[in-house]
């Protein structure tokens, strides 16, 4: 379509962004501002605490302690031959240091879960702060009309311009257009 009047300049906003990426950022901070949405909602249980968020992280640890720590400890003192030795303190003690290093093991499980969640969140509202416009400055344009009016104004005025330097002043526009000046 023909630009007849032309426009005048200004400032305006262009995304910074693919169409892709304005879906996606979007989708973040749909996941910021409701939390019910399942990776936010996964990161923010995990940054609570909240106990059924580590069940899926700690599970195959205290299997393995049930299945090959405990067992193994409990035939290491059977191996020894007395009646009495899986009921001793000195099972007990293994048994309560077996106990303690596997909640350790869970802490620091649980700790390094939690400084992961809160990296992956700060990630996430660091993305959520950069700008997705910036300000371009558009030029003014002449359109169809001025345009056509200024060709026109350019025109008369080197008509003008060499009717003068053609000859002395008006007696040569005089001349130019057929009058004789009458002396």
């Amino acid at each position: 379509m023909a630009d007849w009047f032309g426009t005048s300049g200004g400032f305006q906003q262009k995304s910074m962004q693919t169409p892709q990426q304005q879906a996606l950022y979007s989708q973040l901070m749909g996941g910021l501002a409701a939390p019910q949405a399942s990776g936010m909602e996964w990161l923010q249980n995990i940054l609570s605490g909240a106990p059924g968020a580590f069940e899926q992280f700690e599970a195959p640890m205290k299997r393995q302690f049930e299945q090959e720590t405990v067992p193994g400890i409990a035939e290491r003192f059977a191996g020894l031959g007395s009646h009495g030795a899986q009921s001793s303190s000195a099972m007990q003690q293994t048994m309560g240091q077996a106990g303690r290093e596997l909640s350790e093991s869970l802490g620091a499980l649980r700790g390094g879960l939690q400084q992961n969640a809160l990296s992956q969140l700060q990630g996430l509202m660091s993305q959520a702060y950069q700008p997705t416009f910036e300000n371009i400055y558009m030029q003014p344009t002449q359109g169809i009309f001025g345009g056509l009016l200024q060709g026109l104004g350019q025109g008369a005025g080197q008509g003008l311009g060499m009717a003068s330097a053609g000859g002395m002043g008006m007696g040569g526009l005089r001349n130019l257009f057929g009058n004789t000046p009458s002396v």
